[in-house]
């Protein structure tokens, strides 16, 4: 058997071209220009160069600012007559932006005289977008933290942590006006020092209950440092920290001045009116049959409604019709079991169209156990329902071009899968991929490469059908669902307005640019198949496409 030897020469050279998993570049340094002299298959793979760049200057081949940005940096490491290390992005052969980690040494020749900079590039996109995650946590634990501590401080109700020997470790400004003490004073005391003598067992039971993860809302009496008596609703509620209970949290809220008000006018149904005067909550009061019999002025503030125009009609009647099946089913599931009633919906504002609010309801039973009213205080919690549609759709969108993200996409393609097991509707998988976005992100900036996709995202979805799904998976590369699909007709259709669209003029900051795109088509089956499988069939065409010189759509059929 014979054996090739590989002289010496060709072997360093294969190693340095293949072998090594960093990008290598290999710079001439010459009458003050740097000049390519090697790359190697690294480079190919990941920056999208090829050997045209041979003999060529930086100037020649990269955009202005990148140039300049790292002629510096060669020089540094020429005068420095060391390596350097330093970070920088750089495209992909795809278009999206990568990370790298760049090492320069300088090469001298016998007379000291830099000849030569070696530039080794590893790849560091995964850490830095790793990196990037972390700091956004951390960020979004940070707000968290001045978002609780905000509302710890701010609280209108007194605020107490106990540990779980029921010793003060902190409470906020509201519990010392209530109780006259300093959370000086308190800290480090048991929570016992505020009870009344009488009421300390019932303290002690709902303590113990918290402890064990049940939390409870009650009527408790505790004394102010002036002996005076203090009259408030307290909730004890469990501290649970990786999994296990390690205090308990008191929230109280001083009824001293609406008890004055009960006694004063003994029991009389016009206390009601007067402890809820100047409530920014919505109070009402519903009868056996669901209907009002007292709303809150507060209805006017809120709804801009008057309260007295809800008297006598059911409480749903003002509800989003959505919700109101729902409501009357655990209402008058409260009203039987004597249990609190907690729900959120949706109703009606004068003028701001639907709001959504958050109810409590508390069954109120006469000494016969007859069920007597409903006591609802609910609350308009608009602001975080947007808050929390917010972050949503941050989750499930592009932030670039507003489009649905590759999340949303596969989760929508995977339910439509799902139900196809019952309807045995086809549809289709619509991949595009612009052909030779990258030259223009060189040539105009990334600025302009932005609007661009934003432009192209705005003129697709015009062409597409209603209840086709468009999203943006990353990069230049976008995704179309088109489910029930009648007649093959619908997916040619749909493929050769995207290709018009692209044909017409593109102005982007003043720029007049011309681009075209490759469209793959995977067209389902009867049977089931994976979206993974779906969305490698349209790839494999809308490749096919590219090699065949792009601007163009193929169909596959599974």
């Amino acid at each position: 058997m014979s054996v090739i030897l590989m002289d010496t020469k060709e072997f360093y050279s294969s190693v340095l071209m293949n072998g090594i998993k960093d990008m290598v570049y290999v710079m001439e340094f010459t009458n003050g220009q740097f000049v390519y002299k090697f790359i190697n298959q690294k480079v190919k793979e990941l920056a999208g160069f090829d050997d045209s760049i041979i003999g060529r200057t930086l100037d020649d081949i990269l955009p202005e600012d990148k140039a300049i940005f790292l002629l510096d940096q060669y020089m540094t490491a020429i005068h420095s007559k060391d390596e350097i290390i330093y970070e920088d992005d750089y495209p992909s052969k795809h278009g999206e932006i990568r990370y790298g980690e760049n090492t320069l040494s300088p090469i001298y020749d016998e007379h000291n005289k830099c000849t030569h900079i070696v530039a080794v590039v590893k790849d560091i996109t995964e850490r830095k977008v790793t990196e990037r995650a972390a700091e956004k946590s951390k960020e979004m634990l940070i707000e968290g933290k001045e978002r609780y501590q905000s509302l710890f401080d701010y609280n209108l109700d007194a605020v107490i942590t106990l540990d779980n020997n029921g010793l003060l470790i902190t409470g906020n400004h509201a519990l010392e006006e209530m109780s006259g003490f300093t959370i000086h004073e308190l800290t480090g005391t048991s929570y016992i020092r505020l009870i009344l003598p009488r009421q300390l067992k019932k303290a002690k039971k709902y303590y113990d209950k918290a402890l064990n993860g049940v939390p409870e809302e009650f009527r408790l009496s505790i004394k102010h440092k002036n002996r005076n008596r203090v009259e408030i609703i307290a909730k004890f509620s469990p501290i649970v920290v990786r999994e296990e209970i390690v205090g308990v949290y008191v929230i109280c809220k001083d009824i001293t001045e609406q008890i004055k008000f009960k006694d004063k006018f003994n029991q009389s149904e016009n206390i009601f009116e007067i402890i809820t005067e100047h409530s920014r909550d919505l109070i009402t009061m519903l009868n056996s049959e669901g209907e009002y019999i007292y709303a809150s002025p507060s209805y006017q503030e809120v709804l801009g409604i008057n309260g007295e125009e809800f008297i006598g009609k059911k409480f749903y009647h003002n509800i989003y019709p959505d919700d109101i099946e729902h409501l009357k089913k655990t209402f008058y599931l409260s009203k039987e079991k004597g249990e609190p009633w907690k729900e959120q919906f949706r109703q009606k504002h004068h003028t701001d169209g639907y709001i959504w609010s958050e109810l409590h309801g508390s069954p109120v039973y006469d000494e016969n156990n007859k069920f007597k009213q409903m006591v609802v205080v609910s609350r308009d919690i608009s602001t975080r329902k947007n808050y929390e549609s917010k972050l949503e759709s941050f989750a499930y969108h592009d932030e670039l071009t507003g489009l649905p993200n590759r999340r949303y996409f596969i989760e929508n393609l995977e339910k439509a899968l799902q139900d196809k097991r019952k309807s045995n509707n086809r549809f289709a998988v619509i991949m595009i991929d612009l052909d030779k976005l990258k030259p223009i992100n060189d040539t105009y900036g990334h600025d302009v490469g932005d609007e661009f996709l934003r432009e192209f995202a705005t003129r697709v979805s015009r062409v597409i059908r209603e209840g086709d799904k468009f999203a943006r998976l990353g990069g230049d590369e976008f995704a179309i669902f088109i489910p029930n699909i009648d007649v093959m007709q619908n997916v040619t259709v749909v493929a050769s307005r995207i290709m018009e669209a692209l044909e017409k003029p593109w102005n982007i900051h003043d720029q007049s640019i011309s681009i075209s795109a490759s469209v793959g088509v995977a067209i389902s089956n009867f049977k089931t198949e994976s979206a993974h499988y779906l969305l490698k069939t349209a790839d494999q065409a809308l490749y096919e496409v590219k090699d065949m010189g792009g601007n163009n759509y193929k169909l596959k059929y599974i």
